[in-house]
């Protein structure tokens, strides 16, 4: 996925939450969302093609263009979440 796409994505995940109120939101909550607006063309394993795009993401150190995520690193696995974050003027 293009950075710009990702960012955009950025911006919708981040309208989404704050629209729904969630709150440490996994992969597979946001899925719908991503499919409906086309980032994803379907959901498989509960949220896996975003977990992809994070792993690819953080291989890369790229996670800051979703600033929305955090990551809770485990000794063999990451547990990511989401939540909106507040424009500061």
């Amino acid at each position: 996925m293009k950075t710009v796409e990702i960012i955009k994505m950025g911006y919708t995940l981040k309208a989404y939450l704050e629209q729904k109120k969630l709150i440490d939101a996994k992969p597979k909550d946001l899925m719908p969302i991503l499919i409906e607006k086309g980032f994803f063309k379907k959901d498989h394993r509960e949220g896996l093609p975003l977990r992809a795009l994070l792993r690819d993401l953080d291989r890369k150190n790229k996670l800051y263009l979703l600033p929305q995520v955090r990551a809770d690193r485990k000794a063999k696995n990451v547990s990511w979440f989401f939540n909106a974050i507040k424009n500061y003027v």
